[in-house]
Order: structure tokens, then sequence, then C-alpha cells
């Protein structure tokens, strides 16, 4: 591996005690749900709307080998949606338990998310990892109170069978995700 590629990966496992500890607290999420975060970066858009657009990612790759190169990307990716106009924030992390990678970013509006998963970066990640993995992905309206508590209202979403799925559910973990979805999507109550 090339300097360049070591520095990139270490970049990538560049985490925050603080930002971890404060989340985990925030999200009432128990021991087995525990995430490592990278540091939260916002933009210098000093005033946010009152309502902004969440967007959770939690990609769970089918490889464990696949675990490292996915981190390293999505530590490239964070500085792309700082370079975004109309981007406030993101925050990446890890659950080491669970082999899963997430990441919380934080909207002026929509056309500036769209413009962000349009860039050619952005597609080119996702063209080479659909087939490698699960992704589970929502976005929605709301206000953000904290990393915990946002990244708690985009699980209990996700699990209501809320977002999008993308990818072949190879494992127990995403099975269980596609029959969530398969029991909400036959429910009258909906």
């Amino acid at each position: 591996m090339s300097p360049l590629g070591i520095s990139a990966t270490a970049d990538a496992f560049r985490l925050s005690a603080a930002t971890t500890l404060r989340a985990h607290a925030q999200s009432g999420f128990g021991a087995s749900d525990f995430r490592l975060y990278r540091p939260w970066y916002h933009t210098a858009t000093t005033a946010w709307p009152e309502r902004i657009l969440l967007s959770v990612n939690e990609f769970r790759p089918h490889r464990l080998s696949d675990l490292v190169p996915v981190a390293t990307i999505s530590a490239r990716l964070e500085k792309q949606v700082l370079r975004t106009d109309g981007a406030l924030g993101i925050v990446t992390s890890y659950q080491p338990w669970g082999r899963i990678t997430y990441s919380l970013s934080l909207w002026a509006d929509a056309d500036a998310l769209e413009e962000f998963t349009g860039s050619p970066d952005h597609v080119v990640v996702m063209n080479t990892y659909r087939s490698r993995g699960y992704l589970r992905h929502i976005h929605w309206w709301g206000r953000h109170r904290s990393i915990g508590e946002s990244m708690a209202e985009a699980r209990r979403r996700l699990d209501a069978g809320e977002g999008r799925r993308v990818g072949e559910p190879r494992d127990r973990w995403a099975r269980r995700d596609q029959q969530r979805m398969a029991g909400a999507a036959s429910d009258p109550a909906r």
C-alpha cells in the first residue's frame, strides 16, 4: 500500500471519543449497538433553517475485507459533502460488532443532497459497492437535536420499513430487515 493509501486509511479510522460517548448516551442504544464515531464536521453555515433534511445510510458489506475500503471511501466522501453548497454537516460511524458503517448528513435543502448524490465520485462509489453489501437509506425533514437522537430516529424509521434498500440480503441481519419491510408493506394501517 502506498504512503498515501496508508494515510487515507488511517484518516478513515480517526475516531472521536467525545462524539462517540455523547452520541451513544443520546441514542439510547444498548451495548450491542455501540458505534464508534469519527469527529462531527460542519460547514461554515451559521444560521440553520428551522427544518432541515436529515439523511442516514447504513451499509453492511457482505465481506469483512470490504470494511476498510468502505471506511476509507466514506472519509473521502465526507470532504465532498462539506464542499457541497447547502450541506450543513456530516458524521460517520462504525459498529464493530455488526460490521456496519453509518453516515448522518444534514442538508439545508433537497437540491443540495441531490447534487451530492448525483456527483461523479458518489455515483462511482455506489456503482462499485452496490453489489458488495446491503444498504439501508432514509432521509426526512425534521429538527436535528443531537447525533445520537438523529441516529435513533433513523433506525426507528428504517426498522419500521421506511426508506429504501439496495443490495442482496445475504446474511441474517439483512434477511430480517427484508421481513420487516414485507410486514410493513402488508400492514393495512400504513
